[in-house]
């Protein structure tokens, strides 16, 4: 198969039909991509109520605008000298279509240009074709000439790599915000200090710094043991009283320090804890802020506060989060993710401390290894 560039007697690629490549890649694909959004609004608009009506009339337009944007681009390339034109615009057309679809399939989150899905959709539309012809210009060039496949070959590749730019993508922007969340909080962090936690995420949040805890692959991540009650034996000769609904005696375990425990013991253990270091703002109000509220039941214990929240489910309050106080007078709070045996929360606000001198950039890279 032959390039797609003329040659000039010299050797050399025709200015003008380079210039009409790039025009159609960087001008025309953007506006190619936009076309599928145009299509999905006029479907939207239409307001049929049926499916079958909707794709009945929309069917023509979707296949007349392709037919038609494929012709224009054939056309230009065509009257400038390109080789194999409707090949040429048959490829920058499919391109700029499906570049879109995938970005909205596979990679929502794409977005290497400031602006909404269709402005990034058109930017990575007119660099995936740019690719496309730039590898069927290089490759033409050679002694063995491959038309458009090698354009087709780059294509293919650049849009299976895009939910793996995506995703690198989403990495750097959340290590980005997490540094700046970090070095930017102007007041002291909460640091729990235990071998068997470690942080992984860091969010802004109304009233602090939130960072998220998980622990090891230890059961007890505090080594701390759930105490239990051992029910009552019953006297010689008497039957067992049945606890639970198969007529055995059930074990149920006791939740240390106030309040309600998880009933079931696999789920006391957890696996992540959100410690929150409140700004002075959220301080001034006290470290029994929110405890007059509904549903709301406050209780000191050891210098802490316990709130318990109440439940929808008519299960009862519910330990919902344990304030301490650090050394340096701010306001910590440790709240469980998922069910969690409260002495391991008191366990965990007892671990807290405030952070040192310099220790924010060794919080940073725990979360970013984390």
């Amino acid at each position: 198969m032959e390039g797609v560039l003329t040659r000039t007697p010299t050797g050399r690629p025709r200015v003008a039909a380079v210039g009409a490549i790039l025009f159609v890649c960087l001008v025309g694909a953007p506006l190619m991509s936009l076309f599928p959004v145009a299509v999905w609004d006029l479907a939207l608009g239409l307001g049929l109520g049926r499916p079958e009506l909707e794709t009945l009339l929309v069917t023509p337009v979707a296949v007349g605008g392709t037919v038609l944007m494929v012709l224009i681009a054939a056309c230009l390339l065509g009257g400038a000298g390109v080789r194999q034109p409707a090949l040429c615009a048959c490829l920058v057309a499919g391109t700029s279509l499906a570049t879109p679809l995938v970005m909205a399939l596979l990679s929502p989150t794409f977005a290497p240009v400031p602006g909404d899905s269709q402005v990034n959709g058109a930017v990575v539309s007119a660099v995936v074709a740019t690719a496309a012809l730039g590898a069927c210009v290089v490759f033409g060039r050679r002694r063995h000439r491959h038309g458009v496949l090698p354009g087709v070959a780059v294509a293919a590749a650049a849009l299976l790599l895009l939910p793996m730019a995506a995703e690198h993508t989403r990495d750097r922007s959340t290590e980005r915000r997490s540094i700046s969340q970090i070095s930017g909080f102007g007041h002291t962090i909460a640091v729990l200090d235990h071998p068997k936690w470690s942080p992984v995420r860091v969010h802004e949040v109304h009233g602090g710094l939130r960072m998220t805890y998980v622990a090891g692959e230890e059961a007890d991540p505090l080594g701390t043991e759930p105490e239990r009650k051992v029910p009552p034996q019953p006297e010689d000769g008497a039957a067992p009283t049945p606890d639970g609904p198969d007529g055995s005696s059930a074990t149920r375990e006791v939740a240390a320090g106030p309040g309600v425990g998880a009933d079931r013991p696999e789920e006391n253990s957890p696996k992540a804890l959100h410690v929150l270091s409140w700004t002075p703002e959220q301080r001034a109000s006290g470290i029994h802020d929110g405890c007059g509220f509904p549903g709301v039941e406050c209780s000191e214990q050891d210098s802490m506060v316990v709130v318990h929240r109440g439940t929808d489910n008519g299960c009862g309050p519910h330990l919902s989060e344990v304030r301490t106080r650090l050394d340096d007078g701010a306001i910590a709070s440790v709240h469980p993710h998922g069910a969690v045996a409260p002495e391991q929360l008191f366990a965990v606000a007892n671990a807290l401390r405030a952070e040192t001198a310099g220790e924010r950039d060794a919080l940073i890279e725990e979360v970013l290894r984390g």
